[in-house]
C-alpha cells in the first residue's frame, strides 16, 4: 500500500486546533417573532409584486385594445378610398365586405389574442363605430371614423375611476348596463326581474352603448326626484336641477338652462364623446314606444328622476348640434341612464 498517498488524504481530512474554545462565536437561531417578520416581509413584497404585475398586465391590455382599433382605422380608411363608402360590415374572419357581400382579405382587420372586434354602421359614407373587445378582462374601446380610441367602462360603483368630479358633482363616467335584456317590443315591468333594452335586440350593444330603460324601470316604480333607481348604491338618478348645475357648470347661463328645447352654446359638444367634459355621453340611440330602436351614433337620450306631468324631464344629445336639447318625454321610451354621487 502506497502510504505517502494514505498520508495526504488524512492531512487533507484533518481539522483544524482550537486552541481557545471560547473564542469560537455561535450564532443564534431565529427567534419566532423574527420569524414572523420575515414571514410579513415576504407577504408583503410579494403583494407589491403581485399589485406591480396587475398593474402592467392592464396596461399591456389597454395599449393591445388600442393599437389594434388604430391599425383597423386605417384598414376601413383603405376600404374606403377603394369602394367610396364604408363597409356594410365584417365578416366571421373579420374582413369588411359590403350588401353583395363580397370580401377581400386585403382590408380584413387583425386583433391581438384575446380580443374581439364588433363593427356597426350608422351612415354609408360618414358614421361607423368599431369596439374592441378583450374576453378575460371585459375592458372595451371604441373608435369611430373620426375619433381615437376611447374607453368604455362598466360602472362599478366602489371604483373612483369611473366616477369624475365636475364642480361639486360627481358623475358616473359611462352610462348603465345593468339588468336581464328583453326584447323591445315587451314592456318591462314592476316584477322581481331588472329589464333593460339593447338597441336592435343585440346585447354586444348594451356592452357599448349602455342599457335602454323605461322610465319607471329606471326609477324601480317610485316617482320621488333623486331617487337611487337602478343606480349603484352611493349614487342616484339625476334630477332636472342636477342636470342644470352640470350644463352651468359647463358654462350654460342659469336662464337658458332653465329654457326648454335646443339651449347653452357648445355644451352638447363638451358631454358627447372625446368632448372636454370628460364624460363622453355615447350617441346611445332610444327604444320607441311602439318597441322599434331609432338614431343610434345620431343621438343620446338621457332620463332625469324628475316628473313633469304624465311624462318625465330629459336631455337630448345630437351629432349635429353643439348644443343640448331639454323636454319632457314619455317614459314608455327607452332612454340612456347617467348616474350621478350622492
Amino acid at each position: 500500500m502506497n502510504l505517502s498517498f494514505i498520508n495526504k488524504v488524512t492531512n487533507r481530512m484533518k481539522f483544524p486546533i482550537i486552541d481557545n474554545p471560547k473564542s469560537i462565536i455561535y450564532k443564534k437561531a431565529f427567534t419566532i417573532v423574527e420569524l414572523l417578520v420575515v414571514i410579513v416581509v415576504i407577504g408583503v413584497l410579494a403583494a407589491i409584486t403581485i399589485v406591480s404585475y396587475t398593474g402592467i398586465s392592464s396596461k399591456a391590455t389597454v395599449s393591445a385594445l388600442q393599437s389594434d382599433l388604430s391599425s383597423a382605422k386605417k384598414q376601413i380608411a383603405l376600404y374606403y378610398i377603394d369602394h367610396g363608402a364604408y363597409p356594410v360590415d365584417l365578416d366571421t374572419n373579420k374582413c369588411p365586405r359590403d350588401s353583395t357581400p363580397t370580401t377581400d382579405t386585403k382590408y380584413c382587420l387583425k386583433s391581438s389574442s384575446g380580443n374581439r372586434f364588433d363593427y356597426l354602421l350608422a351612415s354609408p359614407n360618414s358614421l361607423y363605430t368599431l369596439t374592441n373587445t378583450n374576453t378575460a378582462s371585459s375592458t372595451v374601446y371604441s373608435i369611430t371614423n373620426n375619433s381615437s380610441p376611447t374607453a368604455i367602462s362598466s360602472l362599478v360603483a366602489t371604483d373612483p375611476t369611473n366616477w369624475l368630479a365636475i364642480g361639486t358633482q360627481v358623475w358616473a363616467k359611462a352610462n348603465l348596463n345593468v339588468g336581464t335584456m328583453v326584447t323591445g317590443v315587451t314592456a318591462q315591468t314592476n316584477n322581481s326581474t331588472l329589464e333593460k333594452y339593447c338597441y336592435g335586440n343585440t346585447e354586444s350593444n348594451c356592452t357599448t352603448y349602455g342599457g335602454l330603460y323605461q322610465w319607471d324601470e329606471a326609477m324601480q316604480y317610485v316617482i320621488t326626484a333623486g331617487a337611487q333607481g337602478i343606480c349603484p348604491v352611493g349614487s342616484h338618478i339625476p334630477t332636472d336641477a342636477e342636470y342644470k348645475t352640470l350644463e352651468m357648470q359647463l358654462g350654460m347661463t342659469q336662464a337658458a338652462a332653465d329654457a326648454t328645447g335646443w339651449r347653452g352654446t357648445d355644451q352638447g359638444t363638451q358631454l358627447k364623446p372625446a368632448g372636454s367634459s370628460g364624460l363622453s355621453m355615447p350617441l346611445a340611440g332610444y327604444r320607441s314606444t311602439d318597441g322599434s330602436f331609432g338614431s343610434l351614433l345620431s343621438d343620446a337620450h338621457l332620463w332625469s328622476s324628475s316628473e313633469s306631468s304624465a311624462n318625465a324631464w330629459g336631455r337630448y344629445l345630437n351629432s349635429g348640434y353643439a348644443t343640448v336639447y331639454r323636454s319632457a318625454g314619455a317614459k314608455g321610451y327607452g332612454f340612456s341612464v347617467r348616474c350621478v354621487g350622492n
